[in-house]
């Protein structure tokens, strides 16, 4: 849960993993009732496992009162529904992939609802090492002893390969030369994102034969507006506010010299990944470090407000050893490689009541995720 599989082929990816692993897996949104998780339970009597993804959905509710009884009350109603499912011999894992939501209504609260989740499940996932002291340290728990790391997978070879024919028509169309230096930011168009830095790093960027391309659907019409103006100032960036479809994804890449990800706060990167499946260097932040790839073999880093200086780097860097190193890199990162440590994680015995014995004697009529 829940169910984004439509958005975003990370879930619907591994679960065809989970499925080589023998387990039947079904993707579902959260019920809308005080006790979800039980609601659930009760709709599908033969899961065995809960697995958490994006908890949005699930908490959405508990910012609609600043009353703290209010407040308190729902939180009690969470960790029931948690403790309950353990009642029920139902196993809870929750991949944690961000310490705390995009454009979260209340940080401060939702790290506590986050506590409490990560207090309460049995298993945590992150997809890299410096994620689980991350997580320590925004939690206040020790959570090691039931975090298992389980690297993301790449998106080598699940989108169609970007026809000669295509890019060209591409490439007139947003007027690109092929002495222009293009740099790609590409996916949904929103604030946390950091396209006001990247836009702002950019202009101050002196590079006639520069172009910065944006492409994805823009969210906030505000922003929208805010940057058609900015593609107006400045007739070096290229403003495509379009949602992409999976065979547009890799044109859009094929052109560019540099993919762009400036995110201020994410423990991992689908976006960074897809970039480097396609053999393409990378622009990322420092705080990108915990996602534990691709490091300085494929990516210039930059610290707050350096972002010029990285973009001016990236010019005379040596980006056809990058981009070899990140595609190496996307090849060995497998989805049925993730499909049997996830699987090897839902059976894991440290930091929970059922030791694998008895998880293993139910595993036939409890094998639903």
């Amino acid at each position: 849960m829940p169910n984004w599989g439509k958005a975003n082929p990370y879930q619907n990816l591994l679960a065809d993993a989970l499925g080589g692993q023998g387990y039947t897996v079904t993707l579902c949104d959260y019920p809308k009732a005080r006790l979800p998780l039980i609601r659930l339970l009760m709709q599908h009597p033969d899961v065995g496992i809960l697995h958490l993804h994006w908890i949005n959905p699930w908490i959405k509710s508990h910012f609609w009162s600043t009353n703290p009884l209010k407040r308190l009350a729902k939180l009690l109603l969470l960790v029931a529904d948690l403790r309950l499912c353990r009642l029920l011999g139902v196993r809870t894992v929750w991949t944690v992939h961000n310490r705390v939501s995009h454009e979260s209504e209340d940080s401060a609260w939702e790290l506590r609802l986050r506590r409490q989740i990560a207090r309460h499940v049995e298993v945590c996932l992150v997809h890299s090492r410096s994620a689980v002291s991350v997580l320590e340290q925004s939690y206040g728990l020790p959570l090691a002893a039931k975090t298992r790391v389980v690297p993301h997978a790449s998106y080598v070879g699940q989108y169609p390969p970007a026809k000669p024919e295509a890019v060209t028509l591409v490439r007139h169309e947003l007027g690109l030369e092929d002495s222009n230096f293009v740099y790609l930011f590409i996916g949904a168009i929103r604030r946390y994102k950091g396209i006001d830095a990247l836009i702002e790093a950019f202009g101050a960027l002196s590079a006639p034969d520069a172009r910065l391309v944006i492409v994805g659907s823009v969210l906030d019409p505000q922003m929208g507006d805010w940057l058609r103006d900015k593609a107006a100032a400045d007739t070096r960036i290229i403003l495509r506010p379009r949602y992409l479809a999976d065979e547009a994804l890799p044109v859009y890449l094929e052109l560019a010299s540099v993919v762009v990800l400036p995110f201020a706060q994410t423990l991992t990167s689908g976006s960074a990944l897809l970039a480097m499946s396609f053999g393409k260097p990378l622009i990322l932040p420092e705080t990108a470090r915990v996602y534990d790839f691709p490091g300085e073999q494929g990516a210039l880093y930059f610290a707050p407000g350096a972002l010029t200086e990285a973009m001016e780097a990236a010019q005379s860097a040596d980006l056809a050893a990058m981009a070899d190193f990140n595609r190496r890199e996307a090849e060995a990162r497998t989805w049925p490689q993730m499909g049997a440590l996830t699987a090897a994680a839902y059976e894991q015995q440290e930091g929970t009541r059922r030791d694998k014995a008895q998880l293993e004697s139910r595993k036939p009529q409890q094998g639903r995720i």
